[in-house]
């Protein structure tokens, strides 16, 4: 009843025009599933640190990999597929099932130090930074 006196204040010009504008936002982006890897990421002297937001992953369902210059990360996520009785039936569900995946370009990475740790729905990446030393190609000559 609070929802249909909402609904009634709620049906003005403006409302009904924004609703119609915002049909091709929402109808071509499935924003739910992509807003699930928000990310941030942080940079110091010595290595870049990304956070990636992966609720309701399994860790063996989430893969890294960093390969020239570039890290990539993608997840699967499987949603309600097994009820637990056959006359059990979903009326409503809106955690989505699929593959997600990002990428973002870090170079200048010793590709063998990356460490990741995943904890509490978050994915945290470090890149360790090359250094003078480790990225020094010149040979001395006696």
């Amino acid at each position: 009843m609070a929802n249909d006196m909402m609904n009634r204040q709620n049906n003005d010009m403006f409302d009904v025009m924004n609703d119609w504008f915002d049909l091709p936002k929402n109808f071509f982006n499935d924003t739910d599933f992509v807003n699930m890897m928000k990310s941030d990421i942080v940079e110091n002297d010595k290595d870049y640190i990304v956070k990636i937001d992966m609720p309701g992953m399994k860790k063996d369902k989430i893969k890294i990999n960093y390969s020239d210059g570039i890290l990539s990360v993608s997840g699967s996520r499987e949603s309600l597929k097994n009820l637990d009785k056959k006359d059990d039936s979903v009326i409503h569900q809106e955690r989505q099932e699929g593959h997600i995946s990002r990428s973002f370009r870090l170079p200048n990475i010793v590709a063998n130090k990356i460490h990741a740790k995943y904890d509490d729905g978050v994915l945290t990446i470090t890149l360790p930074k090359q250094t003078a030393d480790s990225n020094d190609s010149s040979i001395q000559i006696d």
